[in-house]
């Protein structure tokens, strides 16, 4: 039996470290940083809040501007020519949402949708939320775009002015289309060079000519 056995523990070995190596890492980095955001996030007034908005729209525009200069290098491997201009830079685009990885996607995806929150909050503190204080912590608006990114917002935060349930509305639409791109991602949609072409239809009445 243990003969039997060995063939697979040795594939095993060769195989498990490859797939912990990256998903379990980022796994534990993304938790740590949960964590950490959860337990010791300071609390924030209202000026605070709107430069940490404005903060956010910086470094998610520097955050794009990295996915736009990953997806041309991915774009250059490519065969544009035998895929087409439009299908190549598609498949680029799915490419570097698969590179990236689902995990770092949804935590900057919700990171994003946090200094949204804070922008919110800021322009209207007082009736933009019920369940906050005069200074709330930076960990209740990320506590409050995650579980509203799985369509489920809590229920000790609630958006109350219509900015905010706007808001809400659209980060259950936004996270729903990010979790069918990533999917998709995993979809050769590029045609199949080697598949057989269709043979031609016989018109009726036109005999087989022998070969």
């Amino acid at each position: 039996m243990g003969s039997r056995l060995e063939p697979l523990r040795r594939a095993s070995a060769e195989r498990l470290p490859r797939w912990l190596g990256g998903g379990a890492l980022r796994l534990l980095a993304v938790c740590a940083f949960v964590i950490a955001m959860g337990m010791i996030s300071p609390r924030v007034d209202q000026s605070e809040a709107g430069a940490l908005a404005l903060g956010g729209l910086l470094v998610a525009i520097g955050a794009v501007a990295a996915f736009l200069l990953l997806t041309r290098r991915v774009l250059h491997r490519l065969p544009v020519a035998a895929l087409g201009a439009g299908l190549a830079r598609a498949e680029a685009v799915l490419l570097s949402i698969r590179r990236v990885g689902l995990l770092l996607l949804g935590l900057a995806f919700m990171l994003l949708w946090t200094e949204i929150y804070l922008g919110v909050w800021w322009f209207r503190p007082e009736g933009a939320f019920s369940g906050l204080g005069e200074e709330p912590r930076i960990a209740d608006f990320f506590y409050y775009a995650v579980s509203t990114a799985f369509i489920n917002p809590p229920g000790d935060i609630s958006a109350l002015s219509r900015g905010a349930r706007t808001a809400t509305m659209v980060e259950m639409l936004t996270a729903a289309a990010l979790l069918s791109t990533y999917l998709g991602s995993f979809v050769n949609w590029t045609p199949d060079p080697d598949a057989a072409e269709p043979p031609a239809p016989v018109a009726d009445g036109e005999a087989a000519t022998p070969g």
